[in-house]
């Protein structure tokens, strides 16, 4: 884990390229498949929900981020569907995969809770960037090389300190099992202090 922060910073700033109303592709695990998860995540916000300057993610847009493709505008229909066609033909080649998720992961403009063993939902990520590599021409993939799987809990909008959040957490939650069947590509776009998406393609993962 990396140093705990001593200060909450505001996680709602505009990234390079992203504003209101432009949307990006992304390749995301999403948690409606995951009741024991969310459930874990519902007594983690429930820790959170008298603390300022938190915004608890809705259990609608709970997901795990695995790849930021790019910008929608600039990559064709024919490139999407190329991508969601390889990448559906390398998942299909894995079996599911279940990891542990409750890991607690503070960060200044989040809290998250990672996985273990931290390296393996590896096969799935380096599946969506090899079909996104052969398929997209204009993509992101050099800027996020690494990953660290993670879902959410809570986004900071807010300057304050840390303490509060993590005093919250005196006691760690209980871990759960976490099953991966599937990858959904989605067209996402921040709305206000949420982001929010459109199912776009999903890749299982041994079909």
């Amino acid at each position: 884990m990396s140093p705990l922060p001593t200060h909450m910073s505001d996680h709602w700033w505009w990234r390079p390229g992203v504003r209101p109303g432009r949307r990006l592709l992304v390749w995301h695990i999403l948690l409606d498949d995951q009741p024991l998860a969310r459930s874990l995540i519902q007594e983690c916000q429930s820790r959170l929900a008298g603390l300022d300057g938190l915004d608890l993610v809705p259990a609608r847009w709970l997901h795990m981020t695995t790849q930021i493709v790019g910008f929608a505008d600039e990559i064709s229909e024919a490139e999407v569907g190329a991508m969601a066609d390889a990448a559906a033909k390398r998942l299909r080649l894995l079996a599911p995969i279940t990891v542990e998720i409750g890991r607690l992961w503070f960060h200044s403009e989040a809290v998250m809770l990672g996985i273990r063993p931290a390296r393996a939902l590896d096969p799935v990520r380096d599946a969506v960037r090899e079909a996104t590599d052969g398929a997209v021409r204009v993509h992101q993939l050099a800027d996020e090389p690494d990953w660290t799987p993670h879902v959410s809990v809570a986004y900071s909008h807010g300057d304050g300190p840390a303490a509060p959040v993590i005093e919250a957490f005196a006691s760690p939650p209980t871990t759960c099992p976490f099953t991966v069947r599937a990858v959904h590509l989605v067209a996402q776009q921040r709305v206000g202090r949420l982001y929010r998406w459109e199912p776009v393609a999903t890749a299982p993962l041994g079909h």
